[in-house]
């Protein structure tokens, strides 16, 4: 036999059951945020009139259980709200936009707020004798950092095309000297920023020079202006070295240094690197 089954038909319940089970993280995320200290919660110049702010305590509620399920969308925060009893339970019903959401953590009082609510959290987890300051243990236990899955950078992969972009600045030294714009420079020197920024410059000094030249020649010119051919392709080079090549170098370097001889990392937590896992999202 089944429960009657009738959506249509209008009920009237009382519902006075609106409890989250005792170990439930809502209330430990509960009891820790009223432990802070009001000083440290409230902000000091607050305005006074206009309608009143969010308390920051509730806030910060809000915002410790969403990060705790890994929900950082103010959009998905705001449904949080609205169907996640837990989480209703914690912010006492209320509801909030997820304008009001991202204006509190976006603002100044809300980043301090949160780095001393870490200095609690840890004094908390001392006083509780969860951890000891006196020693840090490294038994070589590698765990999944939280960061995005799929914004790794590959070593292998930065290697190649720095190696391409090498490759594109010696056939444009080779262009420059054919064309007797440059000096003659060492192999190495070619392939650093500083020689890159070296041909820039003596390009930009050429073009300058063929500007005052071109003034001086007629309008028209049988067979076009050989100066003018000229100028155009110098600032073809120069835009390549300036606006693709030079920026694309710059980020390589950084890059490599921030691989630090690993093969990957990712672009939101650098000390994290792509490992395989069991559930692995790339499906290798």
């Amino acid at each position: 036999m089944y429960q009657n089954y009738i959506t249509g038909q209008t009920e009237f319940v009382l519902n006075y059951d609106y409890n989250v089970p005792k170990n439930h993280l809502v209330r430990l995320i509960d009891t820790f945020v009223d432990s802070i200290p009001q000083e440290v919660l409230l902000e000091e110049n607050v305005a006074v009139t206009g309608r009143p702010l969010s308390h920051p305590a509730l806030m910060l509620k809000i915002l410790l259980f969403a990060y705790s399920r890994q929900t950082y969308s103010g959009r998905k925060i705001e449904t949080l709200l609205e169907e996640n009893l837990p989480m209703r339970w914690l912010a006492r019903d209320h509801s909030y936009s997820y304008h009001t959401i991202n204006n509190f953590r976006r603002s100044e009082h809300a980043r301090n707020l949160i780095k001393r609510t870490f200095v609690y959290f840890t004094m908390a987890l001392t006083d509780h004798g969860l951890i000891q300051n006196d020693a840090v243990f490294i038994d070589g236990t590698k765990v999944e950092a939280d960061a995005n899955k799929y914004s790794f950078t590959w070593r292998r992969a930065i290697e190649k095309y720095h190696a391409k972009l090498r490759g594109k600045t010696a056939s444009i030294y080779d262009e420059l000297v054919e064309k007797q714009v440059t000096k003659e420079m060492k192999p190495e020197m070619i392939e650093s920023i500083d020689g890159m920024e070296l041909m820039a410059e003596e390009v930009e000094k050429e073009v300058a020079n063929l500007d005052e030249a071109i003034k001086q020649e007629p309008k028209i010119i049988k067979g076009g202006s050989v100066r003018k051919r000229r100028r155009r392709f110098l600032k073809k080079l120069r835009r390549q070295l300036r606006e693709d090549l030079i920026p694309r170098a710059k980020k390589y370097e950084r890059v490599e240094d921030i691989f630090q001889g690993r093969n990957s990392f990712s672009k939101t937590d650098h000390d994290a690197t792509f490992m395989c896992m069991k559930e692995d999202p790339m499906m290798n």
